[in-house]
């Protein structure tokens, strides 16, 4: 017995013992699990402050995404100066609407609205003055309609507003009317009193029209409010058709002129002040339809309307002129549409051109206009430095019919002052414009610049000219335009 009492309290002692190792086994292993936990929380904790900040970090970016997004939207679709929507929203806008009238019945009107004497402001006060006209137009706009309506400025002095959910004339002529008495009372402009007048032409769409009618016959409507003495407003209605038939004519002959050869290139020299001898000509785009010569008052607005088509006229011109400079020593003007002085398609093609034929760039003048400065003077400013480093000599074109024509001067790297013939008409009659021109050729002189006097057209005229080697006659008393053949024969005998 006592053998296995002893036994027994030895196994008992054992497994106290083992009791003891797992006991503290556990309490080490349950502290492992503690610390383990702990740090996982810690780790979590961890984690989830970094997914936080991450979280964070992305929804700033995508908030700054949206936002810049936003501006380009913005820019992409509304008229930086006027704040209203632009050409590009203008027919976005007018499509909708046009497939919401085919198919539901909402009728709608479109307004087209030209400033009446904005010209005058632009050219008498400067584009500042200019632009806050406009803008101060726009909000007139926007006060007189409803919100729904949609007031865009599609360019220059040109404005539409598409009267939404609407067919009654006379509430549309209402508004027509509260927009033309808006702009009786002077617009008052920083210290000015300045005067503008609305014509405006109105089109009620019908669900057989093509979208472009709708524009075109807003438009004629518009060109029609001027004929009748301008500050008015016109609908349109069939006795206009004619007219519309006309241009959708032209639009479409214009736009394969190029394919059937119907354009031509005419020049009017220009000489010199010296001896009349022949030094250059001035390219001058012609359009022949029917064996006769149509005005260039109405196929260049219409060539305007497309950049497209304008690029590929000019391009043309070019290539013909430098075919021309490898037979007539003489130097050719080609002028330059504003449009392309805004993007930089015009040195792509010169530099491709220049890469496949080699001709002396400096027989080749390129004029441009103050007002196509005005419209981007930033990026035409750096296409005209890019024309000038290639070599090709820059002409400002109609000085002095713009207040800015100083500034261009000192800015930008033109060779050439084209004076403008309203500095010429009454020269023999006007001692204070005889004054002013010399003036100017003084001016011109210190800046090292070549003068082309244009609108040469009497005797009288001439003999009140000056002669120097840095000054070149152009106009009627000397040449007209002439045909390519015609030029030839004027320089060769």
């Amino acid at each position: 017995m006592k053998a296995d009492e002893k036994l027994l309290i030895k196994e008992i002692k054992t497994l106290q013992k083992a009791a003891q190792l797992h006991a503290k086994y556990s309490v080490s292993q349950y502290k492992k699990v503690l610390n383990t936990l702990d740090e996982l929380q810690k780790e979590k904790e961890l984690l989830e402050e970094k997914v936080k900040e991450r979280t964070k970090h992305l929804e700033e970016e995508y908030n700054e995404k949206i936002s810049y997004a936003r501006r380009l939207d913005k820019i992409a679709k509304f008229d930086q100066l006027t704040g209203l929507a632009n050409r590009y929203l203008f027919f976005n806008e007018l499509k909708l609407i046009k497939k919401e009238f085919d198919l539901m019945g909402n009728s709608f009107a479109l307004l087209f609205i030209d400033l009446d004497g904005f010209k005058f402001i632009n050219d008498t006060y400067g584009h500042k003055i200019g632009d806050k006209v406009l803008q101060t137009v726009a909000d007139k706009l926007k006060s007189i309609v409803r919100k729904e309506d949609l007031v865009s400025r599609i360019g220059g002095d040109e404005f539409t507003i598409i009267l939404k959910n609407i067919d009654n004339k006379e509430i549309i002529a209402q508004i027509a009317k509260k927009i033309i008495n808006a702009f009786k009372r002077p617009l008052k402009i920083e210290d000015l009193n300045l005067y503008i007048g609305t014509s405006i032409g109105i089109y009620i769409p019908q669900k057989h029209d093509y979208f472009q009618d709708i524009i075109t016959k807003a438009d004629i409507a518009m060109y029609e409010a001027k004929k009748a003495g301008k500050g008015t407003y016109l609908f349109f209605d069939e006795s206009m058709k004619s007219e519309l038939i006309k241009i959708t004519k032209l639009r479409n002959y214009i736009k394969n002129a190029l394919k059937n050869n119907a354009f031509i290139n005419c020049f009017q020299p220009i000489v010199l002040s010296t001896n009349y001898q022949i030094i250059g000509a001035e390219t001058l785009l012609r359009l022949i339809q029917n064996n006769k010569l149509i005005s260039p008052a109405v196929f260049i607005p219409i060539i305007e309307e497309d950049i497209h088509l304008i690029k590929e006229v000019t391009f043309w011109q070019i290539s013909e002129i430098v075919k021309l400079t490898k037979k007539l020593d003489i130097f050719f003007t080609i002028n330059i549409s504003a449009k392309l002085l805004s993007d930089y398609d015009l040195i792509d093609y010169l530099t491709n051109l220049k890469q496949k034929i080699n001709f002396n760039t400096s027989q080749i003048h390129f004029e441009v206009t103050e007002t196509a400065l005005s419209s981007n003077l930033n990026t035409a400013s750096n296409i005209l430095l890019r024309l000038k480093k290639m070599g090709f000599i820059l002409s400002l074109d109609d000085f002095g019919t713009g207040y800015s024509s100083l500034a261009y001067l000192r800015e930008l790297p033109f060779d050439i002052i084209k004076i403008d013939k309203k500095f010429i008409d009454n020269l023999p009659f006007s001692e204070k414009d005889q004054k002013l021109l010399k003036s100017i050729i003084n001016m011109a002189e210190i800046l090292d610049m070549k003068i082309i006097l244009e609108g040469i057209e009497t005797q009288e005229q001439l003999k009140k000219l000056p002669e120097n080697k840095n000054i070149k006659y152009q106009g009627y008393l000397f040449h007209k335009p002439y045909k390519l053949n015609k030029l030839f024969n004027c320089i060769t005998h």
